[in-house]
């Protein structure tokens, strides 16, 4: 009979909760400091997922959503933005 392979992803949709507390107990205790940060983030930004944005970011966000729309230019590829970003570093911005 053939085995059937189940992937990291599958078995932990499949797993209690418990074992995913366990489970992640396990990574917190082995993670270094950039995947203690990383996880710190994730976990502030899940609980702030119900914050409200004010008026003056909404009209921000609407001003970048429009201006990007406006532009008619459909955006830049990898080695372009990477470019950018080293002339940036560079150039102190």
């Amino acid at each position: 009979m053939e085995s059937l392979k189940i992937s990291k992803f599958a078995k932990t949709i499949i797993m209690s909760l418990a074992e995913k507390k366990q489970g992640l107990l396990h990574i917190i205790e082995e993670a270094d400091e950039k995947l203690t940060g990383l996880l710190i983030a994730l976990a502030t930004e899940y609980n702030d997922a119900d914050h409200e944005y004010s008026k003056q970011e909404l009209d921000f966000f609407n001003d970048r959503r429009k201006a990007f729309y406006d532009n008619n230019k459909v955006g830049s590829s990898t080695e372009e933005v990477r470019e950018k970003v080293r002339r940036n570093y560079k150039n102190g911005v």
